[in-house]
Formats: structure tokens, sequence, C-alpha cells
């Protein structure tokens, strides 16, 4: 199975060493490694995985992680590979976590995460994206989203709407919360009737908040647009790997045509009415993790 309708695509999963760019990228050479063995095409890693999150980034850092993602567009050139994983991006004094998208070797786009994970203060250390990332490539049209972002079916109907088959999730989703996890891809996979690949680190690192350990399951997941689960992680590292049939997008939303059931009108209306509500509760939201200062 090879050819841009059938094809192999693989969440290359590992341990994510806080700071350790070079244990990272050896790492991450392993599990792509492991994932282009078993003949995978496409090829999705946990979320920042050059450096994981830190509370600051110096230049050497950001440096070393620039150097490891070079690594991997030389991986994906040597291999043929589409690959995404995200690392931090520093612009203008500003760090985003940012998902690159490479198409045998080619850079041909990049996602900031529009939701930072504020239980975990991200927003503390990390600036929002605002923009959704569509690519079209040889192996179908590509969404990206990451970790947090798949709690909000807002991003993910966009990309129903704009016709996109793969929804490619690098993740650090923490083991406590592994049932939501598992959950929310499965769901986005259905009610998009798309393929969702996520791709979650293994090995355990401090809280930002918190400083207690938090445990990571390795449990990446391929879904069909059926809800189907393809393949599921076990803890360990290497590749997850299933088949992607973009032809099963097609007879999803055909067979249960979703997009000509819609009534936007209705939705028009509803969002008008709670708009008010969303955006007092945003900055509630905002003033309760960044009080203003006191007089």
């Amino acid at each position: 199975m090879s050819s841009p309708e059938e094809y192999l695509a693989a969440a290359a999963q590992f341990d994510v060493a806080t700071g350790d760019v070079e244990a990272n990228v050896a790492a991450m050479r392993r599990s792509v490694e492991d994932a282009v063995n078993a003949g995978a095409r496409l090829c999705v890693l946990p979320e920042m995985w050059t450096t994981s999150f830190l509370t600051e980034y110096d230049e050497a850092t950001l440096a070393a992680s620039n150097a490891a993602e070079d690594e991997l567009r030389s991986l994906s050139e040597k291999h043929s590979l589409v690959a995404v994983g995200s690392s931090p991006e520093s612009v203008e004094g500003e760090i985003f976590n940012t998902a690159r998208v490479y198409e045998r070797g080619e850079l041909r786009s990049s996602y900031r995460k529009i939701h930072r994970f504020s239980p975990n203060v991200e927003h503390r250390y990390h600036a929002a994206g605002h923009e959704p990332c569509i690519v079209d490539t040889e192996l179908g049209r590509i969404g990206v989203m990451i970790c947090y972002d798949v709690r909000f079916p807002e991003l993910s109907r966009y990309y129903f709407h704009s016709g996109v088959e793969v929804l490619a999730i690098p993740g650090q989703w923490p083991e406590a919360r592994s049932q939501h996890w598992r959950t929310l891809l499965r769901a986005r996979a259905i009610e998009n009737e798309m393929f969702v690949i996520g791709c979650n680190r293994i090995g355990q690192e401090e809280s930002l908040r918190t400083g207690d350990p938090m445990p990571f399951a390795g449990d990446g997941r391929i879904i069909a647009p059926t809800g189907e689960i393809l393949a599921s992680g076990t803890g360990d590292e290497g590749a997850v790997v299933a088949p992607i049939e973009l032809r099963k997008v097609r007879t999803m939303r055909r067979i249960l045509p979703v997009a000509a059931d819609l009534r936007p009108e209705v939705y028009r209306k509803l969002l008008v009415a709670a708009y008010d509500q969303m955006v007092a509760g945003t900055r509630s939201k905002q003033e309760r993790v960044n009080p203003p200062p006191a007089d």
C-alpha cells in the first residue's frame, strides 16, 4: 500500500527530555526510522519535541532547536516523507508553540498553537497563534492542530468545511486525562468524517504550574473517519502505524452527508446570541489568571 490514495501513516512517539535537544534528536531519529521501516509516508511527532516546555528559551537552546528541526526536514527529504511536529519558534521576542509541515524536505507551512493550556500556565511562556493551517500534499489535504486545540471543536469544524481529509495532532497529553485524549480524538474523526492522527509523548516531566511529576501515556492513535481505532500506542517508544485510505473520507461524507444537512442560518443566530457571553467568559478567565495590579 503506497499511493497518494492509500499509504501508511505513523505517530512517532518518544520521551521528550526537558531542554535536552541532543537526546530528543536521537529519539526522534529512532522513532522516525521505525516509522520508515514500517513503510510510513506520513509521520506525526509529539508536541514541543525538540525541547519540551521551558520557562526560558535562551539563544543557544533556540539555535539547537532550529538545528533539530533541520534534522527532521532532512529526514523528510531522505525518506520522501510528510512530517509534522511542533517546537518553539521565536518571533520578535515572543515564543510560539509552532508545528511545521515538511514534505520531501520542503517546509510547506507552519501552525502556531491557538489555544494555550492555561491550567499548566502555558500562557505565561508562549504567545498564542491566530491562524489555522491547511496543506495540500501528495498524501491529501492535511490540517494541523496541537494538543489542547483538540478540545475546541470550532477549529476542527473549520477544517471539515475546508475539505481537510487528515488531521495531524502533535501532543503532550498527561496520563491523568488520557480518557479525554482518546475520546476527543475519536470524536473529532467521527464528527468531521476525516482521519485523525494524534501523537502523544511517553515519559514524564514536572508540571510548569506545580512542579509535580506528570506522566504521559504514549497513547497516540490513528482513527478512521468511521471512528474505528486503526492503531494505538502502548507507552513504548517507536512508531504507531496504520493505513490511510482517502476514499473512506469521501465514502463517509457521501453515506452520512453532514455537509448537506447543515443548518448555517440556525448556527449563525445561536453564535450571535452567545457571542457576548463567550467574550465575557474569556475576559473573566483572563482576569483570573492575570489579575490587574493592585492600586
